[in-house]
């Protein structure tokens, strides 16, 4: 079990937004200027009930696919989470 996160502005607790969301993290190749996917892990959107500021969370233990993967996974896996519901990018 664990403490729900608080919004820091509103001082409350925040709420499920979005159970089972992909977020999607990016890598820039020292070739290219331009992000490629990298691995793709199931996590949670919550949001502030007050000022509706969301964040990510809830991630499980290890990514879902990743780029090395065979038979494209990474991309077959992306394109079910936006199928079904969201993706949220990560190109830090």
């Amino acid at each position: 079990m664990y403490h729900r996160p608080v919004c820091v502005k509103c001082e409350c607790e925040m709420r499920p937004e979005q159970n089972g969301v992909g977020l999607l993290d990016y890598f820039n190749p020292s070739d290219s200027d331009t992000p490629q996917p990298y691995r793709i892990w199931d996590a949670d959107l919550w949001k502030c009930p007050k000022c509706g500021f969301e964040i990510v969370t809830g991630f499980g233990q290890r990514p879902i696919a990743e780029h090395y993967q065979q038979n494209k996974a990474l991309e077959r896996t992306v394109f079910g989470y936006e199928a079904n519901g969201k993706v949220i990018r990560n190109y830090s």
